[in-house]
């Protein structure tokens, strides 16, 4: 796994799919409702965090808030295991449809289906591989009672060998039998990188929830976390030391810095300064000292774009609501928008107007502010790649991502062109990539041409 596929995993935490079959948990009942094998709440928690692992619904709700199963609607969908769930998250609402596979007795994977949004656009989910292949074998066996060995996605696999190398779980928990991901946790962990697991050994039970970092495409290293032993001990540890050839501390530093906190990064910056910029703010705020992002107004704003900031000046306090709008890869723009002012009043405003030359590239040098191979576009663009439904059935997990720069300041818009090798195939990638929010960035039109010339379409 590469650092794009770190990236994507910040953004959704992955579940640990185990091929066992186990049955469908979730049946049709003779009364004409929906029998379930283990506890309803237990199930919907396995079927969120399916669907939160899903690439569409990573895409397009975001992190899942809240879910409700439409009894009534899944009975009338064909096949026992076929449901339906509305579900809403920090980028929008939508109603899912589909498979929901049983891999054990904690876990379900998402199988095929659509999901619907609020506004009506409909995305296809081609559902998880390897979930549908163990399926598809299991149910070509005969009945005989026979089970398939246990499995486990390249992940957590690559997670479970770097717990099992690390001296504190050698020494409490010793040879590990049981390592399951707890989804709920994973999602409520604070890093990026920070995943859940409850673990059982030869010595002993706990939970460990630690940071996992991306050496290669084979390895995953144990960082900094805590291991809580079935006693209630709390263990904290510092992880493993980098290994020979593993990006340097000094590397790591420059991407904690790439990126930053929600409150100081680069798009936080920028967004600052555009509204600095702005006359009403000039006028009734002044000189700004405080510049907050409101993680629950963004996630409640309707626009893809729109960002809500607590702010304070010289002049007054305020809230301020609006769409930012990426001009070049040093500067942002104030869009629509409302400012509140500390006393109630609201003010609407319309933003500041296209700069000169905004949305055309011309011909000739180009300047050191655009997007380059290390910079942070480039590693969000990356991560919206990997998650790509497209690009992860023709190109596999990507092993390469190459930013044609000069081809991609000759592009329109915000289109950009990367040329990308990975385990199944290579190929060049031309597409448009929409700002979701301060840290992700999500394709839009655009094709990917194999190296044998097909092309796919990359539109939604």
């Amino acid at each position: 796994m590469g650092l794009a596929a770190v990236l994507a995993l910040g953004l959704a935490p992955a579940v640990a799919i185990a091929a066992v079959p186990d049955g469908t948990q979730a049946t049709e009942s003779g009364s004409g409702g929906i029998r379930f094998g283990i506890e309803r709440e237990e199930y919907e928690a396995q079927a969120r965090a399916a669907m939160q692992v899903d690439p569409v619904v990573a895409a397009h709700i975001g992190a899942i808030r809240a879910v409700a199963l439409d009894e009534p609607a899944s009975l009338d969908e064909p096949g026992p295991d076929v449901l339906v769930f509305d579900i809403e998250g920090s980028r929008g609402k939508g109603r899912v449809t589909a498979r929901f596979i049983t891999v054990s007795a904690s876990e379900e994977a998402l199988g095929p289906g659509t999901l619907v949004m609020a506004d009506g656009t409909r995305h296809a989910i081609e559902g998880n591989a390897e979930a549908l292949a163990a399926d598809a074998e299991d149910a070509s066996r005969t009945d005989d009672g026979s089970l398939l060995a246990q499995g486990q996605d390249i992940f957590s696999r690559q997670a479970r060998e770097a717990a099992q190398r690390y001296p504190l779980v050698q020494q409490h928990i010793g040879r590990i039998e049981r390592f399951v991901i707890d989804p709920m946790g994973t999602g409520a962990a604070p890093g990026r990188n920070t995943f859940v697991f409850d673990l059982a050994g030869s010595k002993g039970n706990g939970k460990l929830e630690a940071d996992f970092i991306t050496v290669d495409a084979d390895t995953e290293r144990l960082g900094k976390g805590v291991l809580t032993l079935a006693d209630g001990r709390r263990l904290p540890f510092e992880g493993e030391p980098p290994g020979p050839g593993e990006t340097s501390g000094a590397d790591e530093d420059d991407f904690s810095s790439l990126f930053g906190s929600l409150q100081d990064n680069l798009f936080t910056r920028q967004a600052r300064e555009a509204v600095q910029r702005y006359p009403l703010v000039q006028q009734y705020i002044g000189t700004l000292d405080r510049f907050d992002l409101d993680m629950a107004g963004t996630g409640e704003a309707e626009g893809a774009n729109e960002f809500a900031f607590d702010i304070a000046g010289d002049k007054g306090s305020g809230r301020i609501v609006a769409d930012f709008i990426t001009v070049d890869a040093d500067t942002e723009r104030l869009g629509t928008g409302v400012l509140t002012l500390a006393d109630g009043r609201e003010l609407r405003f319309e933003g500041e107007a296209p700069h000169p030359g905004e949305g055309r590239r011309d011909a000739g040098e180009i300047p050191d502010t655009f997007a380059t191979q290390g910079g942070m576009f480039v590693l969000q663009a990356n991560a919206a790649m990997q998650a790509h439904p497209v690009v992860q059935r023709y190109i596999g997990d990507i092993r390469e991502a190459a930013f044609d720069r000069e081809a991609s300041w000759t592009l329109p818009g915000d289109r950009y062109a990367f040329d990308l090798k990975g385990s199944k195939g290579s190929g060049r990638l031309v597409a448009d990539f929409i700002t979701v929010d301060a840290d992700n960035e999500r394709i839009g039109d655009g094709e990917l041409v194999m190296a044998d010339g097909t092309r796919h379409a990359l539109a939604e």
